[in-house]
């Protein structure tokens, strides 16, 4: 990685509702999301050196160009992190911003640590049920918020944190984040995600594109 460039410890990758297609930016849940996960996984690390918390696209709408910051977070985070809901499983961009970091190797800083680990850690973010799941979403288990009051899992299970935060469930919401950022900062301590910054979107393919037959 070139001198002075900061690699985030996690990707957060979204899309926004059709009904919100058309404003500027991510939405406040989002961006509460967002900045709640970034002080707890900071919090868990410290200061350590060439090392941000996270990375949110909060520019790009379909259509538009990927920024040079954009690829690069993609090819330098350790912990890729999607919101899974009906709007990410539809996207390209998302699709291929986990093409852009699922091609990359793994390796176990530890040899106590299981050799399987994706550091793909799908989070849901709305309900899903009825929707076409992706052959790259079925194959990674979900992120769940253990050790954890089974009310608390079934509740983000049910609402997602999306809908936490609009039924304001905020015990549950504060819980499923904190166990998140230990679970992103968990993978960070065991294993290392070598980097590979595409060249340019034509790279990466949309691995959300429905399968042939």
């Amino acid at each position: 990685m070139p001198v002075g460039m900061r690699a985030p410890l996690f990707f957060l990758s979204h899309s926004r509702s059709p009904a919100r297609r058309a404003a500027v930016g991510p939405s406040e849940d989002l961006l509460r999301f967002y900045d709640d996960l970034s002080v707890h996984v900071s919090e868990l690390v410290g200061p350590e050196t060439g090392v941000d918390p996270g990375f949110m696209d909060t520019v790009m709408t379909g259509g538009e160009r990927w920024t040079p910051e954009l690829l690069r977070a993609a090819g330098t985070c350790q912990v890729f992190v999607p919101l899974l809901s009906s709007a990410l499983l539809g996207s390209d961009w998302c699709g291929m911003e986990w093409h852009a970091f699922s091609r990359r190797r793994i390796e176990r800083r530890r040899d106590d640590v299981s050799a399987h680990e994706t550091a793909i850690v799908p989070v849901t973010w709305s309900p899903t049920e009825g929707a076409r799941l992706p052959k790259a979403v079925r194959e990674i288990q979900r992120f769940s918020p253990n050790p954890m009051p089974a009310e608390i899992v079934a509740q983000y299970q049910r609402e997602g944190v999306y809908g936490l935060l609009t039924l304001q469930m905020e015990n549950a919401y504060r819980a499923v984040v904190w166990r998140l950022a230990q679970r992103i900062v968990a993978i960070h301590r065991a294993y290392r995600v070598e980097p590979l910054v595409p060249s340019g979107v034509g790279e990466l393919r949309n691995l959300f594109a429905k399968e042939p037959g």
